[in-house]
Order: C-alpha cells, then sequence, then structure tokens
C-alpha cells in the first residue's frame, strides 16, 4: 500500500513519513497542493495525509479536486492540521471528502491507527 504524505514543512512531513515506514507502509512524499494532485494522478496512493495549511492550494481544495477526479477520486484522504482545529474546520475538512481529520498535536500510536484503519477501507 501506498501513502502519499503532503506536508510543505519538511520537518513534520519527515516525521510523518517515518512512522509510517517504521510501521511497514510505504510513502511517498510532496510539498505542495499542485504536487499533491499531480502525484496523486500519476501514483495513485491508497491514501493520502493531506496537511490543510499548504503554500500554493490548501487541503481542502486539493481534497476536492482529488475527489471530484474519477481516476483519483477513490484515494482515502486524512486531513492533518495545527491551525486549522475549530469543528467548523473539521466538518468543512470531511465535507470535502476526506474521510478523516486528525488534529496536530497528535500521539504517534493515534497517527498509526487511523492510519491503519483507514488502509483497511483502501483500495
Amino acid at each position: 500500500m501506498l501513502i502519499l504524505n503532503v506536508d510543505d514543512y519538511a520537518q513534520a512531513r519527515y516525521v510523518k513519513t517515518r512512522l509510517l515506514r517504521n510501521a511497514g507502509f510505504v510513502v511517498a512524499e510532496a510539498g505542495n497542493g499542485q504536487e499533491a494532485i499531480s502525484m496523486a494522478a500519476a501514483l495513485l496512493p491508497s491514501l493520502m495525509l493531506l496537511d490543510v495549511r499548504l503554500p500554493d492550494i490548501d487541503g481542502i481544495e486539493v481534497c476536492r479536486r482529488i475527489m471530484a477526479d474519477p481516476a483519483t477520486c477513490a484515494i482515502r484522504v486524512i486531513h492533518i492540521s495545527a491551525a486549522f482545529i475549530t469543528t467548523r474546520d473539521i466538518a468543512k475538512g470531511i465535507a470535502s471528502g476526506a474521510s478523516e481529520y486528525i488534529v496536530v498535536p497528535y500521539e504517534p500510536q493515534e497517527l498509526i491507527a487511523v492510519v491503519r484503519r483507514e488502509a483497511a477501507w483502501a483500495r
């Protein structure tokens, strides 16, 4: 199973990638929204960890575009955010097509548990 980890903050992206790889997942990385959309279409990952705050296209819009494309709409999306953490933000993220929304800070075992659960639903 391939996971696409999307985060513009290199250190946060590194930490998530390392956690996932240590848990046995194969991980590709993207640093912005446009790169995420392109990589999603090219790689067709089963799951995407998607930061909401990105420098070019926010994660909510990236998720909408992923879900609107018949080629990528089966990708499971988990939003992750330290900045957009209100109930309204979470509802907006889920409404964009994401199946989960994780608020930072999170415990490593929480991330792995959510990814494993979502992986069970992924194609």
